[in-house]
């Protein structure tokens, strides 16, 4: 097939279904120890982060992501003092937990140093004053090792982790095992908040099994989704807990909490909250009869 332009992206919603980006710009690109990336401008998106030819944020749409994987969990916790980020040292977390009025401590694990810096380097709306905020500690190395040597404190653990593609460290990330791990560093009342791939009713796998998974280990587990326009398709998302139900989360109360925030968000409001936990009905038919638990020992890759 001739490409559509002189260069794109091209990226695989499934294995017959690609959705296609045009590049307008190449600001850098290379292999880290870890991993491949890009950082380009996307016709339409602008400055936007590629790992493994797989957009991850863009400047146009960054927030929609970002604001629907943090802020149902800091809506529905009582208080966000102590946060567990998992990756996400690209930026658009940190400085929204900063926003956050109650906030004491942030800890980031990340596994790659190189494009941290190239990341703070080229999109640096990304990041706004949140690395130079004093509650904020970011470490690098394995993710699990790392996880092993923090306190059992957290009132939210957030997993902002790349797409489970295989050939990554991301699908580890993913597994029974792991969040058993996560659930012995949460506080009484704690929230763990992680995305889980497409949320496609059509291939359902990944995101059947995430909540599965999730299931195994959390009393409490609560998918929802929102459509992030250059995923090219709608993405999904879980709150986990023990001791909250997040189904529980009314729309005044999110009201209640966002006013209380230092920024008010773009993208997410009581409104997209009801929105983004109303699954469709073919999408909570397929979830019901797909996936499996994912372990250590057989992980599951996004099919690409």
């Amino acid at each position: 097939m001739k490409p559509l332009w002189d260069n794109q992206i091209e990226e695989y919603i499934t294995p017959d279904e690609c959705h296609v980006h045009a590049v307008r710009s190449v600001l850098a690109t290379g292999r880290t120890a870890r991993q491949g990336f890009q950082i380009v401008t996307l016709g339409g998106y602008g400055r936007a982060m590629v790992i493994e030819g797989r957009v991850q944020s863009t400047e146009a749409d960054e927030a929609a992501y970002h604001e629907a994987l943090l802020l149902p969990a800091y809506c529905l916790l009582p208080h966000t003092r102590r946060v567990l980020c998992l990756g996400g040292a690209n930026g658009g977390v940190l400085h929204r937990l900063c926003a956050m009025p109650e906030l004491e401590t942030v800890v980031q694990l990340d596994i790659d140093p190189e494009l941290h810096r190239h990341s703070l380097e080229h999109l640096p709306h990304l990041h706004h004053d949140g690395p130079a905020d004093p509650r904020c500690h970011l470490a690098f190395g394995d993710p699990r090792t790392l996880l092993a040597d923090q306190d059992h404190d957290f009132d939210l653990v957030l997993a902002d982790l790349p797409d489970a593609v295989e050939d990554s460290p991301t699908p580890g990330l993913f597994t029974q095992e792991f969040y058993r791990e996560v659930k012995g560093k949460l506080a009484g009342n704690g929230v763990f908040a992680t995305q889980a791939g497409p949320a496609n009713f059509l291939d359902p796998e990944f995101f059947a099994s995430v909540l599965r998974t999730l299931r195994s280990v959390f009393r409490h587990v609560l998918p929802y989704t929102l459509t992030v326009p250059s995923y090219g398709i709608p993405w999904g998302f879980a709150l986990a807990s023990d001791d909250l139900d997040p189904a529980a989360l009314t729309e005044a109360v999110v009201e209640q909490r966002l006013a209380r925030l230092a920024t008010a968000p773009q993208c997410y409001d009581g409104g997209t909250h009801r929105h983004m936990t109303a699954l469709p009905l073919r999408l909570r038919t397929a979830l019901a009869t797909a996936g499996r638990v994912i372990s250590d020992a057989d992980t599951l890759a996004v099919r690409v």
